[in-house]
């Protein structure tokens, strides 16, 4: 009698990892639907509304399957940033997107509130919004706090600092200086934040701060010369 309901209880609890596997895989699936896409649009900065549609139905199967994993919040997040992307000459529609965005982060940060670009996200959305306040400045001090030396932190950082050149009282000029400094010691990151300030007019800052630092591979780029 009692190995019978031992084997009844091992049948149920295998039948119960079983299921879990099948429902964790599925979502893993649409996870790796969802991934490509964003790969291939940061890559190409190009994308269809087919596409992103497409990207939202394997997202919302990826929530309904594993709906409390931070990255997978993530991710959809970053599909509400391409929406607003792709309708951006319609301000109340980027606005809503960036919005539904935020929301997600919050969830995601709400769960892992240690990861340090969940952060950095949160605090480049509230820029996009024109909302520098105290959450913005919250978000991102804990950005870099949580990844002082993650490149992508210092180079998402250091982007926002250069845009927002002189209106951030809340935010040391110090700090973000260093930020610009490590990002300028990456291969991509350098490349990345020389063409993102060249392209708003501030590249003379960075190029002061390679030259202070005495990174030849900046001193010499064609946007320092």
């Amino acid at each position: 009698m009692k190995i019978s309901i031992f084997r009844g209880v091992l049948i149920v609890i295998a039948i119960i990892v079983g299921f879990l596997a099948i429902k964790y895989s599925l979502a893993n699936l649409n996870y790796l639907k969802v991934d490509a896409y964003l790969y291939r649009w940061e890559k190409s900065e190009q994308l269809t509304q087919e596409e992103l549609s497409n990207a939202f139905i394997a997202s919302d199967a990826m929530l309904a399957l594993h709906g409390h994993h931070p990255h997978y919040l993530n991710m959809t997040a970053k599909l509400y940033e391409w929406q607003a992307f792709l309708n951006k000459d319609d301000r109340d529609s980027v606005d809503r997107s960036y919005q539904k965005a935020l929301i997600l982060y919050k969830q995601s940060s709400e769960l892992r509130g240690h990861w340090p670009l969940t952060w950095g996200y949160m605090a480049n959305i509230q820029s996009q919004l024109g909302l520098l306040d105290q959450d913005f400045y919250r978000y991102l001090d804990n950005a870099i706090v949580y990844g002082p030396y993650m490149k992508e932190v210092n180079l998402l950082v250091a982007k926002l600092f250069l845009k927002h050149w002189g209106n951030l009282p809340g935010f040391s000029a110090k700090t973000g200086l260093e930020q610009v400094k490590r990002t300028l010691h990456t291969y991509q990151g350098r490349d990345a934040l020389l063409t993102y300030a060249h392209s708003i007019g501030k590249d003379k800052i960075v190029c002061t701060v390679g030259r202070l630092n005495k990174i030849e591979s900046v001193i010499h780029h064609k946007f320092c010369q």
